[in-house]
């Protein structure tokens, strides 16, 4: 029996043979990376956006039927502030977030480098009138490409109104508050949030008194 070696030419193709099917697994591990990377990412996104909007709903449904000046007449008695960028109110704080009881709690957008961001910000409510804030905001989302609040109440027919991008009605909270969002990540969506208000009178408008159904305006709501 003769015992012949590799040639050279076989040590070179069984070289290249290895280093293509190397490469080959190299890249498969390298696209599962990312692939897990990617799914993890969105995982992370998708929970973040659960938790900010569970906020969401809990602060607004909670927002309670007080003058956010405490110092206001019954001509200037605002419950609710609201335009596009922001929407301000009177609610309760829970220990873990502050020191517990009545806060004048603002959600609102703020033009970034990477896009519009969504901030929680709030100041607890005494008699004498709104403390300094203890903390700066709190950062909940970014990187959304367009946002804005807006809000409805019910027409004096006692049907849901259409939805205003300004909350104008004076002493009254109102029926829903509704926020729509878009990301400029095109795999990433914002559902939208409608949260009724659980101590609304918007429906008991025609009961309130004149000066409290006043439109600043100049417009009867009723």
């Amino acid at each position: 029996m003769n015992a012949r070696g590799f040639s050279l030419v076989e040590l070179l193709l069984a070289s290249a043979l290895m280093a293509a099917g190397l490469a080959l697994a190299f890249g498969i591990l390298q696209g599962a990376m990312r692939a897990t990377a990617s799914a993890e990412r969105l995982a992370s996104h998708t929970d973040q956006l659960r938790s900010v909007q569970g906020l969401l709903r809990r602060h607004l449904a909670d927002a309670l039927p007080q003058a956010i000046d405490p110092a206001a007449g019954i001509d200037e008695l605002r419950l609710l502030r609201l335009d596009p960028e922001r929407v301000e109110f009177v609610g309760l704080m829970p220990g873990t977030l502050a020191r517990g009881g009545v806060y004048v709690q603002v959600f609102r957008l703020e033009r970034r480098s990477n896009g519009l961001a969504l901030l929680f910000e709030y100041r607890m409510l005494t008699p004498e009138g709104v403390l300094p804030a203890m903390r700066p905001p709190e950062l909940l989302l970014e990187g959304l490409a367009e946002a804005r609040f807006s809000a409805r109440g019910f027409d004096p027919d006692g049907r849901p109104g259409p939805w205003r991008d300004r909350w104008e009605r004076l002493g009254e909270l109102p029926l829903q508050v509704r926020l729509e969002a878009g990301f400029a990540e095109p795999r990433w969506r914002f559902p939208t949030v409608v949260v009724p208000l659980r101590h609304s009178l918007s429906g008991l408008v025609g009961l309130l008194p004149e000066a409290m159904r006043r439109d600043p305006r100049g417009e009867d709501e009723t």
